[in-house]
């Protein structure tokens, strides 16, 4: 990640408070991704970027003179072979167009009750251009986003941010040893988190390689400053450093102590010394093999390499038995959180027309159910003849059995569609339950029990032609009894 790309990181967010339309007060706070236009493969980014450490360069070393396009596009065509001379005036056009930025002003005094006011700029534009001659160079605005992006902050360059504390004593400029010791503290900081990132998870072995490369500079880097600063903190102890302390804090407004400067320089020396340990811890993890067993669990990785190759059962068990939910409960997701996932596309074009013909209907779309109707519809016809068949008399003589699979959806789509045998077909009701086991393990039971058959109309589906109705017969006894 580069430094730009760092600068970017930390202020994109700010753009998108800046950018949003969200209505204040309003009680929808959940927050969705940003949807951001472009081609998303960072080209006119980077070409925007090294323009302006190329201006910065030439800045330098002109005094801020104005460079011609001519040149800038030779300087990019160094990392852009055949870059077009579009692509560039594109950019500076871009880059040299002022956007208005809107914010609030701070009061004028902490002591007044005055709210804030709002205020905006437009002194946005990074590159100022000629409109006659088209020449260009860096604004105050694109100086300072330049040096921004330039002071990234690493130990490594931290020792001569040191050296500005014995600068700043001898120039009895005390305010601003504070602001310094904070920089060196950040950059302290900043590796000791990203220390502790590589300890927690290992699988990072680019940014391990990469320490293990400046170890050595990191260790005199630390060094250094923590010389530096103990030379500092002794020399605030003489008697010439304390009386030019003493006369330099009555010309200030605020209240100095000398404690305050030495207790900045301590806060310092105490994270240089966790830092320290922290590397020492680390490089005899790293010697001992310890580094390996110390980071977090890759579940997507786990995942695969369980589809590759089963876990045993017992070791299955347990995790199931640990980790599966002791309840399960329906989850209603929210409207709300599930409309920014939503997404209107545009169909691609068809030249092809859809008519919609009832007559010239396709065959059933599963496979198996035609071929079972095709096989067994005849026989289950001739069966019906008979005498009427329920559902417990089909699976006992195994109407559910064809081409040596089961086949009991389709057996019950005969029940449910009684036209996919023949259109003379009816299901009948007999208030009786059942409870059927087939072979493989499997129940089967219902309240009442549904049966196959040419009903007679009269009967309203309730009795087979050639047994008498025993719904009918209960009716029968119930209307006695009242």
């Amino acid at each position: 990640m580069t430094a730009w790309s760092k600068l970017l990181v930390a202020t994109t967010r700010l753009i998108d408070l800046h950018d949003s339309a969200h209505e204040p007060g309003s009680a929808f706070v959940q927050v969705s991704q940003e949807q951001r236009r472009g081609l998303r493969d960072g080209y006119w980014l980077d070409l925007g970027c090294l323009l302006l450490d190329f201006l910065l360069d030439v800045d330098f070393a002109t005094n801020s003179a104005f460079v011609s396009q001519t040149r800038c596009l030779m300087h990019l065509r160094e990392h852009y072979p055949g870059l077009p001379a579009d692509d560039l005036s594109f950019v500076v056009n871009l880059l040299a167009t002022p956007s208005e930025i809107h914010f609030r002003s701070a009061p004028p005094t902490l002591e007044s009750n005055e709210a804030r006011g709002m205020a905006s700029t437009k002194r946005t534009a990074l590159i100022e251009k000629q409109g006659q001659t088209g020449q260009v160079r860096l604004t105050p605005s694109g100086r300072q986003a330049v040096t921004l992006a330039s002071q990234v902050e690493d130990l490594l360059y931290s020792e001569y941010d040191a050296a500005k504390v014995l600068a700043a004593l001898a120039r009895s400029d005390f305010a601003r040893i504070p602001d310094i010791t904070n920089q060196i503290l950040m950059a302290i900081r900043a590796l000791t988190q990203e220390l502790r990132r590589i300890r927690e998870n290992p699988t990072r072995e680019g940014k391990l390689a990469a320490f293990l490369d400046n170890e050595r500079h990191y260790h005199n880097a630390l060094s250094t400053i923590q010389n530096t600063l103990l030379s500092a903190r002794s020399q605030l102890a003489t008697p010439d450093a304390m009386q030019r302390f003493e006369a330099w804090r009555e010309s200030q407004d605020e209240e100095w102590d000398l404690r305050m400067l030495s207790g900045a320089i301590g806060r310092v020396l105490n994270a240089i010394e966790n830092l320290s340990r922290r590397l020492s811890e680390l490089l005899s993890d790293i010697a001992e093999g310890r580094i390996q067993s110390m980071g977090v669990v890759d579940f997507a990785d786990l995942a695969r390499r369980v589809l590759h190759a089963p876990l045993p059962e017992a070791l299955r068990d347990t995790l199931v038995a640990r980790m599966m939910p002791f309840g399960l409960k329906v989850a209603m997701p929210r409207n709300s959180t599930l409309v920014p996932l939503l997404e209107t596309r545009r169909a691609e074009k068809s030249d092809a027309a859809l008519v919609f013909d009832e007559q010239a209907d396709a065959r059933p779309e599963d496979p198996l159910l035609a071929r079972y109707l095709e096989a067994r519809g005849p026989a289950l016809r001739q069966r019906l003849e008979k005498a009427p068949l329920s559902l417990p008399e089909a699976l006992e003589e195994g109407w559910h059995h064809f081409e040596a699979q089961d086949c009991l959806a389709q057996l019950l789509n005969t029940f449910v569609d009684t036209q996919l045998v023949d259109c003379r077909l009816s299901v009948g009701v007999e208030a009786r339950p059942f409870v059927v086991t087939l072979a493989d393990g499997r129940r089967i039971d219902g309240p009442v029990t549904p049966s196959l058959g040419f009903f007679q109309g009269d009967e309203a589906g309730l009795s087979p032609r050639n047994e008498p109705s025993r719904v009918a017969q209960r009716v029968a006894e119930q209307d006695e009894t009242l």
